[in-house]
Formats: structure tokens, sequence, C-alpha cells
């Protein structure tokens, strides 16, 4: 049998990466909590100091202030939108600039947030030193804004970066995977060839001898008395056992092209077994007496492994598919890739080759073998060949 392949492990240097990856964006989504905090802060105290300053321009003027005054704070306050003043009832008498809010809300002091928009009111601010009774300003903190929008570009570059590198660690670990697997199908393709030269001349070398030593046998069977016989035929038993296991050796290290061919899928199923039909093509391109050995060996199998047997073939999209489902007690999970290795079996007499030799012959045609649990109860073998 095989040894088994080595496990799959990811390469260390796409884990650092992934770690790496991990960490940028861990930071990048501590960062952006940091930055909305602190825009927050920058939005308000920018607010707050043109809110000062124009309290403090107005006084400095000392007197009411006209439309081209109020048009000079604007000029003059860059984040300034709309100055407005408000007399002693809560009308505006004066403004400059185009509000985004409309309704005054009452009360000595209101900060609202208007789309991008900090709206201010202040009611009663200059009632004892001047003739008017308030002001209602809309500030939209520029430099508030600036500094949200280079940390959100900044964020972005960081995330962006975190994705890619995420991407080159996942395009490291299945490049790592595809060539790992490509390894171990080469490996096991050399160690076929080698153990099918072996084999060859093995079977070469047992086949003359074992022929003659059958015949022999079964002249011997045929010239004892009936005291004698039984043994004598347990020699001719025992020799036919040897020429199976040769016959299969020989299957086994069979090489050469293909011989497909258009050929009915239904009739390379032994006789006696039940078979689907239904959804199966009428020909499909195939080597005739290579799949009539693959399904004779499966149905085999099925029949030592829990009797009925039931076949199905059918053409699912570009795909000829042959399922052969038993009632036996099914495949543990962890031999279902062992059964299709060389001289892997499990019964107290066979070779173990059987489904080695269906795979050869599948993978040949370009198709994959597999066996899954059978709905209620039993093995299901399930072949798949490709068109041509």
């Amino acid at each position: 049998m095989l040894a088994a392949m080595p496990a799959r492990r990811v390469p260390p240097l796409a884990v650092a990466i992934a770690l790496i990856a991990a960490a940028l964006l861990a930071t990048t989504w501590v960062t952006r909590s940091a930055v909305d905090d602190a825009f927050t802060a920058a939005r308000d105290g920018e607010a707050l100091a043109i809110e000062q300053a124009v309290r403090g321009d107005l006084v400095d003027l000392g007197e009411m202030p006209d439309a081209a005054a109020l048009e000079q704070l604007l000029h003059d306050h860059p984040g300034l939108r709309y100055v407005g003043i408000v007399d002693g009832h809560g009308r505006i008498i004066a403004s400059a600039g185009t509000p985004a809010g409309s309704e005054l809300r009452g009360g000595r002091h209101a900060v609202v947030h208007v789309g991008r928009r900090i709206r201010i009111e202040m009611r009663g601010m200059f009632r004892h030193a001047r003739p008017w009774g308030g002001l209602v300003l809309e500030v939209e903190p520029v430099e508030a804004d600036e500094l949200r929008d280079s940390a959100t570009w900044s964020l972005a570059i960081g995330g962006i970066s975190a994705v890619v590198m995420l991407g080159v660690a996942i395009a490291l670990v299945r490049r790592e995977l595809r060539r790992r697997a490509e390894e171990q199908v080469r490996e096991r393709e050399r160690r076929l060839a080698s153990l099918g030269e072996m084999s060859a001349v093995l079977a070469h070398e047992i086949k003359n001898p074992l022929a003659s030593l059958k015949g022999n046998a079964q002249l011997l069977a045929g010239g004892v008395d009936d005291k004698q016989k039984p043994k004598a035929q347990r020699v001719v038993d025992e020799a036919v056992r040897l020429e199976k296991l040769v016959s299969d050796l020989l299957g086994f290290v069979r090489t050469g092209q293909l011989e497909r061919a258009p050929t009915a899928p239904a009739s390379l199923v032994p006789d006696g077994v039940e078979v689907d039909t239904a959804a199966a093509p009428a020909t499909w391109s195939l080597d005739d007496a290579r799949m009539r050995q693959v399904l004779g060996n499966l149905v085999e199998n099925g029949q030592a492994a829990g009797a009925p047997v039931r076949v199905r073939i059918a053409q699912e999209g570009r795909r000829l598919v042959i399922e052969v489902a038993d009632h036996g007690p099914g495949v543990p999970a962890e031999d279902r890739d062992k059964i299709f290795e060389p001289f892997f079996t499990k019964k107290t007499r066979g070779t173990g080759l059987g489904l080695a030799v269906a795979r050869r012959v599948v993978e040949a045609h370009g198709g994959t073998i597999t066996v899954d649990d059978a709905p209620g109860g039993g093995a299901v073998f399930r072949v798949e060949i490709p068109e041509a």
C-alpha cells in the first residue's frame, strides 16, 4: 500500500502576511473611532471659535450692523455661512448668507446640527447694550471637514492595503496548496510506476510456471480416487486464485492509449443488476473493454459488501455519471481515499487491486471516482467522465 501523503501546511510567509493584514485592519478600525471623536471635538471647537469671534466683532462695531457689515463678517470668517440679527421679539431683522434652517427654537442658547452645518441661536445676548435681542449663526466647520476627509482617505488607504495583503496571503496559500497537491499527484504517479514495473515483472515470471502448475493439478485431480480428489481440487482452486492475482496485476500495470468509441453506457453493466437509465445518454465516448472492467469491479465489490446492487447512469451537464450503490456497511470516512490505493483491502481474500484499476481507468478518461454514504445505508461509488 502506498505511504500516506504529508499533511498540507500553510506557508509561514502567508501566515505572517495574514497576521500583519489583520493587525492593520484592527488598527484601522480603532483609528476610525478615534478620528470620529477627534472630528466631533474639532467641529465643535471650530464653531465655538467662530461664535466668539463674531460676537467680539459685533461688540467692537458699537452699532446696529447693516447688510454690508454682516457680509463682511461672512468674508472675515471662512466657516461662517449665515448670520442673522434677532430683535427682542425673536424676529430676524437683518441677515447675510443663506440659512439651512428657518425656525427659531427659542431659549437663551441653542445648538443644532443642520446637515453639515452647526446652527447656533443666542437670545438676549445684547439686551442691555444693543437694540437687538440676539444672533443666529450657521457655521460649516471647514477645517474639521478637511481633517476628517484627510483622515478618511488615510484610513481608506490602510483598509485597502490590508485587503490587498489578505488577498496576497490567500493567493500564497492557494498556490502552495496547489503545488503540494501537484507534488502529491506526481509522487503517487512515481510510486505507481515503480509498483507497476515490479508487478509486471513478477506477473510475467509467475504466469508461465503457474499455467503449468494449474494444468498438471487439473490432470491430477481427474486421475485420483474420490478420497484424494478434494486435496487435488484444492491445489487447482489455489492455482486459479493465483491466476486471478496475476491477471489483476497485469490489468493494474496495463498502459497505452485508450481506444475510445461511441459506446452505450448501459451495455457495460453486468447482467443481473438493477439499472436506472432514465437520464442516460444513448452513447458516450469510452474505452468499452476498460470501462466494462471498471463496472465489473464496482458491481462485484458491491455484491460482496451487501446485495442488492443498484446502478444509475445519467448525463449531468457535459459529464457522464455512473453510480453503483450497495446495501453493505458502507466505507468508513478514514478509508475513503485508501481504498483506491493498490493492495489496500480488508477482505480475507482478495488482491486489493480492483478499485485501484478502476481509478486508473477512470482517470485515464479524464474523470473521477469517489465513494460516499448511500441513501438508506451502504456505499455508493460515483464515476464522472467528461465529454472527450
